[in-house]
């Protein structure tokens, strides 16, 4: 009979949809929805890293083996890897980031960009020249001051510029203590781009105004965050997951008997990681699930390797702390006296809980009997019969009697073929009672309970009994604290690792 615990796991007969059962059953659906779960994550990944790659973004450009070691300094190589219409719409994203136009910088190339107009159109000596130059050093001086670049956390990018016009002015001017503010003031002054517009103002345009268009402005919400409107793009997939996650929690506490909806959420447990609010790059656990569970990639090998790590890492303490409590276990069954009180004829009259109605014992009794009369004893058969034999005969040649008589004609076989027929009688009506004992009878069971009733109340009410018993329980906890102090040890790393070894070879055979 099977036990009721087996019998709650079952799957239930309650009636499911056939829509949802298509849903929750059909692969095509799984992939449908895998696929959805990372292009979200596709977009998140995006998301989080946009700030932080956002000047390649803009400029398309990395620089590649650039490097200081001391007095030796190189530039490296800059590589374009975005192609500029790329560039245009990717960073229609800022609009989504909240990020606006830094005010301050942004003025301060458009600038750059009316001398050059200026320049095309009145001259370098002209007047309005003259005043342009004159807001480019005050607005230079002014940025190098207040460090615009700090709320887009870009001051490094301004250390760039900084150190670009130091390095560009060392020769043409004499800057002893090697000023930022002076090296752009000379550079913004007609004296120093006479003879070289051309030259300074391509290189301001390459070098120092990518750096300086990086700079952003970006408002603070009412809730002391930066504005973000991703909420808008992501809502879309997490309403479409929640839905499918709704479905399958639904089936899953239809399908299984004793599995309510919150329990079968808990079921689901890795698809609750996709509405965190925060922590949105922990989705690549969900998603990976989902892909393996719709068979669109395999991580079988990956999930057979984090396993075996989490057992080398726990096995050594588990296997401790389960032989200590199954050793700790029987102690305490020993010290409190269960043997004794097992053994007493009191304990009948307590109520045992049976759950099938069966006396396991006798069962198991039966089946040895069955064993040793059906199997064990007809194939021993030969050989015991030539032990009884060798005894008996030799307890006949050894006998006084036998001595005093062995001289007459005739009887010097008569041990042997005495102890031949006898030791056959022997072993025919052994085997005949064992077989006996397998059949049912009633008045037999009535006997052997008695005897073991018997017994037991010998060894609990007798004096000298009960104390061998309290000899023997003492004896026992004693052995069992030694085994605790020189065998229970923690496993080594090596031993561990070499049961993992041997898992694995076993898991290849089976493969």
């Amino acid at each position: 009979m099977k036990s009721p615990i087996v019998k709650k796991i079952k799957k239930t007969t309650k009636p499911v949809s056939w829509i949802y059962n298509f849903w929750f059953d059909n692969i095509y659906v799984a992939k449908l929805m895998a696929l959805v779960s990372l292009a979200n994550l596709g977009v998140v990944a995006f998301d989080l890293t946009y700030i932080p790659l956002r000047d390649i973004w803009l400029n398309g450009v990395i620089t590649v083996g650039n490097f200081t070691l001391g007095p030796y300094e190189y530039d490296g190589y800059r590589l374009t890897i975005v192609p500029e219409p790329v560039r245009e719409v990717v960073i229609q994203y800022d609009a989504i980031k909240g990020i606006e136009p830094y005010r301050d910088t942004q003025q301060y190339l458009e600038t750059v960009a009316e001398l050059q107009n200026t320049i095309d159109e009145f001259g370098l000596d002209s007047p309005q020249t003259a005043e342009i130059l004159e807001m480019l050093r005050e607005m230079s001086a002014e940025m190098i001051a207040q460090n615009p670049f700090e709320l887009a956390n870009k001051s490094g990018n301004l250390e760039r510029v900084k150190n670009i016009m130091r390095d560009r002015m060392e020769d043409p001017i004499d800057n002893p203590r090697n000023s930022a503010t002076i090296a752009f003031e000379s550079f913004w002054d007609i004296d120093h781009l006479e003879g070289q517009l051309e030259e300074e103002l391509t290189f301001f345009n390459e070098e120092i105004a990518p750096l300086i268009n990086t700079n952003y402005f970006r408002p603070i919400g009412e809730s002391g965050q930066f504005v973000d409107y991703f909420g808008l793009i992501d809502f879309p997939f997490i309403a479409i997951l929640f839905a499918d996650f709704l479905v399958r929690s639904f089936v899953i506490s239809l399908r299984y008997s004793g599995v309510k909806i919150q329990d079968a959420i808990f079921w689901r447990w890795y698809d609750l990681i996709f509405f965190l609010p925060t922590l949105r790059w922990l989705r690549i656990i969900p998603v990976s699930i989902r892909l393996d569970e719709s068979k669109i990639i395999c991580l079988t090998s990956i999930k057979r390797q984090a396993s075996q790590g989490f057992v080398a890492s726990i096995a050594g303490d588990i296997t401790e702390v389960i032989i200590l409590r199954v050793i700790n276990q029987l102690q305490h069954f020993i010290k409190d006296g269960y043997i004794e009180e097992f053994l007493s004829p009191e304990n009948t009259q307590k109520e045992y809980i049976n759950f099938n109605n069966t006396n396991e014992i006798a069962e198991i009794t039966k089946l040895l009997i069955d064993l040793v009369a059906n199997q064990v004893l007809p194939e021993i058969r030969p050989e015991v019969e030539d032990l009884l034999n060798y005894i008996i005969e030799k307890s006949i040649i050894e006998s006084p009697a036998y001595q005093s008589i062995a001289h007459l004609p005739g009887l010097q076989k008569f041990p042997q073929n005495i102890s031949q027929k006898t030791s056959t009688q022997i072993y025919s009506v052994l085997l005949k009672t064992v077989q006996q004992l397998l059949k049912e009878d009633p008045v037999f069971d009535d006997h052997v309970e008695k005897i073991i009733t018997k017994s037991g109340s010998t060894l609990t009410l007798s004096v000298g009994a009960k104390h061998n018993l309290e000899v023997v329980e003492s004896l026992l906890y004693d052995l069992l604290e030694e085994i605790k102090i020189n065998y229970v040890r923690l496993p080594s790393d090596e031993e561990i690792e070499a049961l993992l070894d041997e898992t694995r070879a076993l898991r290849q055979i089976d493969e």
